[in-house]
């Protein structure tokens, strides 16, 4: 008797042990789905519901504003940036102007659709190295030759420094004028010359006012032009504020957004065009 309850003791706890193991081997295969499921959500990001406005067309630029779901944008351009990547410039709820990245988000594949829409030209034809006027140390101003389109577009050669783009600039005021490579700057509120280019405008200061950008606040003279132009787009009686914001030679003034915000933007970096279509009043 002892003998047989010693194996059927033993019996029992191997029968034991084995039913432990088939439950937890069973409670793998069973959870297996939920897992895999779990697995491939992490690996699909959820679309994000918000928006990110930053000053440039670009992601380390400073952030403008977060706009949620629902948010409406006003179209005011778009670029073409390196590699394709696509941003489009616009005017949100709160009247903050900046700059989107084409996603997947609902407000931001309205304003794609917005410029898809438009009638599209072909911005493609050789551009020169050389031409063009205004002092800059010698540097290659963009070839000064633009073309119009049928729909009214007008197409201007441009040179990229970087990520930034430079086009030749006139400004006129009385018998003077003076053309120079300024920097297409969208996040400027007011277009800037330089000291040297009011000089040869004898450009009279009516005002000084603050102007906030990299290198600090600074206190800055301001005058009126009677017109400023770029190839066949052109802007009468603005007020330009003048400081020698930059050392880079290769440019000498900002072309700001109380002159872009006159026209439909395009920029195209890799193509080095600047497309400016006149706004329907």
């Amino acid at each position: 008797m002892i003998i047989w309850s010693e194996v059927y003791r033993g019996s029992m706890m191997r029968a034991a042990r084995i039913g432990v193991v088939e439950i937890f081997l069973l409670t793998i295969v069973m959870g297996m789905p939920q897992i895999l499921r779990g697995a491939s959500s992490t690996q699909t990001p959820p679309k994000s519901s918000e928006v990110m406005v930053y000053t440039a067309a670009d992601e380390y630029s400073p952030l403008i504003e977060t706009v949620r779901d629902g948010g409406a944008f006003s179209p005011i351009g778009e670029m073409t940036g390196a590699g394709g990547a696509k941003w489009f410039m616009v005017k949100t709820k709160n009247g903050n102007v900046g700059w989107i990245m084409a996603s997947d988000n609902v407000d931001a594949k309205k304003i794609d659709d917005h410029f898809r829409a438009l009638p599209k030209d072909s911005f493609s034809f050789g551009l020169s190295a050389e031409g063009g006027t205004g002092g800059t140390g010698g540097a290659s101003t963009p070839a000064s030759s633009t073309k119009v389109s049928a729909t009214g577009a007008i197409i201007i050669p441009a040179k990229m420094i970087g990520n930034s783009m430079v086009v030749p600039v006139t400004f006129s005021t009385g018998n003077s004028s003076v053309t120079g490579n300024v920097l297409v700057d969208t996040g400027a509120s007011q277009t800037m010359v330089s000291k040297r280019m009011a000089g040869e405008l004898r450009l009279l200061s009516i005002a000084s006012q603050q102007r906030s950008g990299i290198g600090g606040t600074i206190l800055a003279d301001v005058g009126v032009v009677d017109a400023v132009r770029v190839g066949d787009a052109e802007v009468r009686n603005m007020r330009v504020s003048v400081h020698d914001f930059s050392r880079d030679r290769r440019y000498e003034g900002l072309l700001g957004f109380d002159f872009l915000g006159r026209f439909q933007l395009l920029v195209d970096s890799e193509k080095q065009l600047l497309v400016l279509t006149p706004r329907k009043k």
